[in-house]
């Protein structure tokens, strides 16, 4: 799937997915609402949203993005042959042009035009919000599977049931590709699909065309402020999921997010919530939790189950709850749901724990915004009695106010705070640190070490028996790659070569697992060079 084009869609690579569009659809039929100039109709069977990527006969979509306009790019698209445009304004061209209000809009609905509508013919499910929606997901997935459907899930670990290297992350999903994704898990046997679906997803109208079952709204923080400007515009933006939903769909909101409880009000179609504090329709109660699972009673209804789960915390309590609310919708019996919330063990970088037989305990988790951080922290907080180490992460997407607000985190919650650069490459710099260091009113707790994989060692050198280590901020994502085989290396990767490399922690130093293992001196040698 990752080898299909960024912004070309062409039926062709699905076979049967739609075999009048080999033959061209009607453009007037699409897209109804276009203004045409110069033709009064045209007979399509491809589009493409990148200029560069066109091939004879493709309609172009010119479209607005970040860095360049699209309109401005139209004259070279006809010149590789694209038969026509869709434009936002009139274009001094002498083919046919299609005027539509937003070609982005225009862009989902040709692609999933093209494609037969897979939506109609897979039960569909989304997931958004500001945290939570990878877990979510994956949960939501693990479910269908123990109710012996077959699922196929985009998330931004990709396919995470089946670890298949091709799987589409979500991040990637545009237009073109989530319409080739659906098209291809019907033809697969697919009877539902899975998506995660970020604020970049829904700000670029990469659904529009289909219809969603079930649309699950986490929460909403004030988010993505790199991306949207506001805190109300992210809000909105988000608020786009629920517009997608089938007449006849469900939306499952949290009760105890002000932010998503007060949708309630404003919603025309039926809706279950969530939540452990206000009263909702699937709530839990935390039974019992360790740094090995957690145990928790859910109640939907008049049935309760208990639930015991390797992740821990009270926001992975959340996720379990939404996810039980989308198998209750979908007609799911409690006990297949409960089989498939177990089934679940760690996932990559979601509050991962990594033991090598250490006295301490340590975390891996993709916290890089204040929120995150803060739910993160608390878990952990939960399990030790002793200190609690935090490896925090600076990166571009952080403006200078979610950095002080992080500091302001740490300084609350943590015992000893070191912060660092998400890259472990790169040019070494101390101004963002320094933003965090802002947020602090005795930031003598703090110290800045920028490599990364210095402060790491750091962090596990100078930790003590029954404290607690959490490393945030990448997650799964890699630090860097090393060696001439360019081998990805994530915080997990140099947990476990450091903690190897220390024999009396590693009840077995000559395993299997620790042979496979880099050393900790393999990433210096790398590094140095």
């Amino acid at each position: 799937m990752n080898s299909q084009p960024t912004g070309a869609f062409s039926p062709q690579s699905f076979p049967g997915a739609n075999g009048s569009a080999a033959n061209g659809l009607s453009l007037k039929e699409v897209l109804p609402e276009a203004k045409p100039i110069g033709s009064g109709d045209l007979k399509i069977s491809s589009c493409c949203g990148v200029w560069q990527e066109i091939q004879p006969n493709d309609l172009y979509v010119a479209i607005v993005g970040a860095d360049a306009d699209g309109h401005d790019f139209a004259q070279m698209a006809l010149d590789r042959g694209a038969v026509g445009v869709i434009t936002e304004r009139l274009l001094a061209i002498d083919r046919p042009q299609f005027l539509v209000r937003d070609s982005r809009q225009a862009y989902g609905k040709l692609c999933q035009a093209l494609a037969g509508h897979p939506a109609r013919r897979v039960t569909t499910i989304g997931v958004s919000g500001s945290d939570g929606k990878t877990v979510t997901s994956c949960l939501i997935d693990s479910i269908l599977n123990a109710a012996g459907r077959n699922s196929r899930a985009a998330t931004s670990l990709g396919d995470f049931r089946t670890l298949d290297e091709q799987s589409i992350r979500s991040e990637s999903l545009n237009s073109p590709r989530l319409a080739n994704w659906l098209a291809d898990a019907v033809l697969n046997g697919c009877s539902h699909a899975v998506m995660e679906v970020h604020s970049r997803n829904l700000a670029q109208h990469c659904l529009t065309g289909m219809q969603l079952d079930v649309a699950v709204l986490t929460n909403l923080r004030n988010d993505h402020l790199d991306l949207h400007g506001t805190a109300d515009n992210y809000r909105r933006v988000q608020q786009r999921i629920l517009r997608f939903v089938k007449p006849e769909g469900v939306a499952i909101l949290n009760a105890d997010d002000p932010n998503t409880s007060k949708l309630l009000d404003q919603l025309d179609l039926p809706a279950l919530t969530v939540g452990i504090h206000q009263p909702a329709e699937v709530t839990a109660k935390l039974l019992e939790r360790n740094n090995s699972e957690q145990l928790f009673m859910l109640k939907a209804g008049n049935e309760c189950s208990v639930v015991r789960t390797q992740m821990i915390g009270k926001h992975h309590v959340y996720n379990c709850l939404a996810a039980t609310a989308v198998g209750l919708a979908l007609g799911i019996e409690l006990p297949e749901i409960v089989r498939g919330l177990e089934a679940v063990g760690q996932i990559p970088g979601r509050l991962e724990r990594v033991h090598c037989g250490q006295p301490f305990d340590v975390w891996i988790d993709s916290a890089s915004r204040p929120n995150q951080l803060a739910s993160a922290v608390h878990a952990v907080r939960q399990l030790t009695n002793r200190r609690v180490w935090v490896v925090a992460s600076t990166d571009g997407t952080q403006s200078a106010s979610m950095r002080r607000r992080l500091g302001e985190v740490l300084e609350r919650s943590a015992d000893q705070s070191v912060i660092t650069q998400s890259s472990g490459s790169g040019a070494t710099s101390f101004e963002a640190a320094h933003q965090v260091l802002d947020g602090f009113s005795e930031p003598k707790s703090a110290r800045p070490i920028p490599n990364r994989f210095r402060a790491i060692e750091w962090v596990l050198e100078n930790a003590a028996e029954e404290d607690a280590v959490l490393i945030a901020g990448l997650g799964d994502r890699p630090i860097a790659t090393v060696g001439a085989g360019a081998w990805p290396v994530t915080d997990r990767d140099v947990c476990q070569a450091w903690l190897y490399d220390r024999h009396s922690f590693c009840s077995d130093p000559e395993s299997e697992s620790r042979k496979r293992t880099f050393r900790i001196d393999d990433y210096r040698r790398d590094e140095e060079n």
